[in-house]
């Protein structure tokens, strides 16, 4: 009965006066769009058939992207290298994994036009002396190289010092232009378009111009890795392989954080010391604050907890579970209240989206809580509504002056940086409140950038929303779909404590943001294409590519 009420309000309000103008109103404007020279070079209309394909835009970005001749792998190798490297299982199993397998051995005992009783020519022939092997080495390099690079990138990217990191996606984006080809959809667009946007402010329009042209040339080769990661991946087991990886370097900043912990640390900067003195450290493992780390962590534990689901061999599962309860600890003695939060949201949606009928146990969950939780993490979430904690007056007084900030400069930003943002928001800030950021994403987007660039990020997004949840929908394997949420909810998780934080001033949170989304669109590509190798050494193995 409900229902049927439902679709005739529905079917009421469609053929309202209302509706019915406020439809021709927006296809007025839609029309508007699409005549204009703008929209033009991003979409080409085919006879009212609107595409990206055929735009000015995919044309030129496509000739830079994929114009070049691609290297593909070589077919043999020479046969000394090919058997010494083959007879190492963790390089013959990593170059499987990560879709570069070694080739075969050249099947060849002399060079050719020569006589075979020249046992130095026939042996630099079957090593590295002869020019097509060399040629053929250096082809498979060429095109394994972004592979594994990138692999490292992925493992140490809440570790290395971000120049490091920068320095090394450098070469990893020039040999993806010479061996893979790169997909230009709505997302590689948006990305672009933000890169673009980027350099226009930080050289034409920022208040430290030196400054933020570093700034968003860091920026903009991270986010690249959103196109890079499914450039690399061919296959669900490279795919795979890459969880792995991520997840293998959570872990690693899981076990710095308890070393903090245990280990008698005692930091409390970052705290009101007169309602939470009981709180000895609030851990922040390799990210050098707890609130950062805790949003590095609302990626990290909803895929490890669905890949407790999603990897079928035993280890890995109970790998996945002890990584899930390790990274959960770590998150509690952040004791960061706005990822408690958003990762209650996560959960919330997650359930919403696999399962409906467990919503019930929401409200036991909830009045449960008070029983579980320690009194210190407790008294640290209830301090939400608290309004004399100081961290809560000093957020609010920062957004409060950031407005102020954003009220000048909506149209043109400031710059990227905190030399930009310092230089302008002491002149905006009440009681002479000193910050590095807004502590909050939009708000600080929109300074740096102007609002044209929040626009751009939330396209970024509204097209990783589309392309996952897309992919949600057509796929039916409990498996996938476990993880494909779980990226959702993570994503969701990460972008609600935004409203609260800016952890992406960080440059190791904001490449590990930019490698999730890549992961994201990597799984969505290949999860549902077959798996075309498969590997039988051992058990492990075995289990692993499955």
């Amino acid at each position: 009965m409900s229902i049927k009420l439902v679709q005739g309000v529905f079917r009421w309000m469609d053929g309202s006066l209302f509706f019915r103008g406020l439809t021709a109103i927006l296809d007025f404007f839609k029309r508007v769009a699409m005549g204009s020279f703008f929209v033009g070079l991003f979409i080409r209309d085919y006879e009212h058939s609107r595409d990206l394909k055929g735009s000015l835009f995919f044309r030129a970005t496509n000739k830079v992207f994929n114009g070049l001749p691609k290297i593909s792998l070589p077919e043999t190798w020479p046969r000394g290298l090919a058997s010494w490297i083959s007879g190492s299982w963790v390089i013959r199993t990593l170059a499987k994994s990560l879709g570069t397998p070694i080739p075969n051995p050249a099947d060849v005992s002399a060079p050719p036009n020569r006589d075979a009783a020249d046992h130095l020519l026939a042996r630099a022939y079957r090593g590295l002396g002869s020019r097509d092997g060399i040629r053929s080495i250096a082809k498979w390099l060429l095109f394994a190289l972004p592979c594994w690079v990138l692999a490292i990138v992925v493992l140490t990217a809440p570790l290395l010092p971000t120049m490091i990191l920068a320095v090394v996606i450098v070469p990893v984006l020039i040999f993806i232009l010479l061996s893979r080809r790169v997909e230009i959809d709505y997302l590689a667009v948006f990305l672009l378009g933000f890169v673009l946007l980027n350099f226009v402010v930080a050289g034409i329009l920022s208040i430290t111009p030196r400054e933020s042209m570093e700034i968003a040339a860091i920026v903009s080769l991270f986010m690249l890795t959103v196109i890079a990661i499914p450039a690399c991946c061919g296959s669900q087991i490279s795919v795979k392989f890459f969880f792995l990886t991520f997840l293998a370097g959570a872990g690693l900043t899981g076990l710095v954080g308890l070393y903090q912990f245990f280990g008698g640390y005692t930091v409390q900067i970052w705290q009101d010391t007169a309602v939470f003195g009981d709180i000895r450290l609030r851990v922040f493992s390799t990210l050098g604050n707890p609130n950062v780390y805790g949003t590095y962590l609302l990626l990290a534990i909803p895929l490890a907890a669905a890949c407790i689901v999603y990897f079928r061999h035993p280890l890995l599962k109970l790998a996945s579970m002890g990584l899930t309860g390790l990274l959960m600890i770590n998150l509690v003695l952040t004791y960061s209240r706005g990822c408690y939060l958003s990762l209650a949201l996560a959960v919330g949606i997650f359930v919403l989206i696999m399962e409906k009928r467990f919503v019930v146990l929401f409200l036991p969950a909830v009045m449960a809580v008070p029983l579980i939780l320690p009194p210190a993490v407790l008294n640290r979430l209830l301090s939400v509504v608290d309004m004399t904690d100081t961290s809560s007056l000093f957020r609010m007084s920062i957004w409060q002056s950031s407005v102020r900030v954003l009220g000048d400069f909506w149209m043109t930003g400031i710059g990227q940086g905190a030399g930009a943002y310092n230089r302008v928001f002491p002149y905006y800030a009440f009681a002479a409140t000193v910050a590095e950021h807004s502590h909050n994403l939009y708000i600080q987007i929109a300074l740096e950038l102007g609002v044209l660039g929040l626009l751009v990020f939330i396209g970024i997004l509204a097209c990783w929303f589309r392309t996952m949840v897309g992919f949600l929908r057509r796929n039916t394997d409990f498996r996938v779909r476990c993880v494909a949420a779980a990226m959702i909810v993570a994503v969701i998780a990460f972008l609600f404590q935004g409203l609260f934080d800016h952890a992406l001033y960080n440059f190791r949170v904001l490449l590990t943001f930019y490698v999730f989304l890549g992961l994201g669109v990597a799984f969505a590509r290949n999860c549902d294409a077959p798996v075309t190798r498969k590997i039988h050494e051992s058990s492990f193995v075995s289990g692993f590519h499955e």
